[in-house]
């Protein structure tokens, strides 16, 4: 008898515990508060409490055109040219190191570069093929190292995030289920599709917007941040839960009505609605470090986005449209957060020096690129 209470017991105990875990209490998001008019210009020496600059030493066979992706390590600057379908990798010293490229009728190797990511775990760099539904691995040395296939890929996104063994894609191709994230599972050398999370809406369904940095890893987890919501999502395979949330005026926030909207077919016609909308748009540049969420959006015109720093301290916010200089008075930046290092962040910035005298600053050749590392005072 007893024997039997004790079973029935420990049954009762396991069902509580399966209960409490599917119900787990999910506390509410943090609340980042913005107001999209209160945009200001400011000076880097005083909101910094730290600046490095970093100018890549390019030369006429090891140069930038476009950076799509970027990465910092110590040591590392590795840059993602999908103009030039190649990875290029400084030192921090903005020394040429190692090119990941296309070697001429070489098989086995990538043919396009969808989308790159670094996973800092295994010190490798990844290049996502859609046009073969792969994914390859290379060392810090350009050495191949791995080819993983995609099964399922169909709907596969143009973008992608990883942790660990599981892979994020963002759906902007057109899908008919109206997901934004479909999950994946690393199983040997084989990507699995694992599960869906998120809903589009139509509005942006027809549109394939994408940007370079709605994914953000932060220790060991895979942050979202998605195109006209005002959520941010940490994503596992279990789910998405909001863990951030904008809090702006409710007249800047996007609309149940017009979330519904379907005639809106090209680029064009979503900018100007948006403009006009007086919304919140276009959120990207998400990055996330022990003290700071920073995010950049736009609003009204497209032409002077908010960079936006939350304070994880404070619960304070620092926004601002441009970045100006008291002690190089020439020094201008409207440009968005590429990367991090630490507690640092990265923007690409003019190039440090002056054009020679009797040039002027467009004249500067389109590869010579610089990078101001900051990390800012807490407030």
């Amino acid at each position: 008898m007893k024997q039997n209470l004790l079973v029935f017991f420990l049954l009762l105990l396991a069902s509580c515990a399966q209960k409490a875990g599917k119900d787990a209490y999910v506390p509410p998001a943090t609340k980042i508060k913005i107001t999209p008019l209160d945009s200001q210009a400011v000076f880097i020496d005083e909101i910094a409490d730290s600046i490095y600059y970093v100018h890549l030493k390019t030369n006429k066979d090891f140069f930038v055109r476009h950076i799509t992706n970027f990465f910092a390590t110590d040591s590392l600057i590795i840059i993602a040219d999908r103009s030039q379908n190649a990875v290029l990798i400084f030192d921090q010293q903005g020394v040429p190191k190692t090119k990941i490229y296309q070697v001429e009728n070489k098989t086995g190797q990538y043919s396009s570069m969808t989308d790159v990511l670094y996973d800092e775990h295994l010190q490798q760099v990844e290049i996502l093929d859609l046009s073969q539904n792969k994914i390859f691995r290379y060392d810090l040395n350009a050495r191949l190292v791995e080819v993983l296939e995609i099964i399922g890929s169909r709907y596969f996104g143009l973008t992608f995030a990883k942790s660990k063994g599981m892979y994020v894609s963002e759906i902007v191709n057109n899908n008919k289920e109206m997901v934004r994230l479909r999950i994946y599972e690393q199983k040997g050398k084989m990507v699995t599709y694992h599960s869906q999370q998120l809903n589009f809406f139509p509005l942006i369904k027809e549109l394939d917007i994408a940007y370079p940095h709605q994914f953000d890893n932060y220790r060991d987890s895979i942050f979202y941040f998605p195109l006209l919501d005002d959520k941010i999502y940490n994503v596992t395979l279990n789910g998405a839960i909001p863990v951030y949330q904008v809090d702006a005026p409710k007249e800047n926030l996007i609309t149940e009505d017009a979330k519904s909207i379907t005639t809106i077919k090209d680029h064009f016609a979503y900018w100007k609605k948006m403009e006009s909308s007086n919304i919140i748009y276009d959120n990207n540049s998400l990055f996330i470090t022990d003290d700071w969420v920073s995010f950049r959006y736009s609003f009204q015109s497209r032409i002077s986005p908010r960079n936006v720093f939350f304070s994880k301290q404070s619960g304070k916010v620092l926004q601002f449209t441009e970045c100006n200089s008291r002690k190089d008075t020439s020094f201008r930046s409207r440009n968005r957060v590429i990367g991090k290092l630490h507690d640092y962040f990265v923007m690409k910035v003019p190039p440090l020096s002056p054009p020679a005298t009797g040039k002027e600053k467009s004249e500067t050749p389109p590869d010579d690129v610089s990078f101001m590392f900051f990390k800012l005072k807490p407030f």
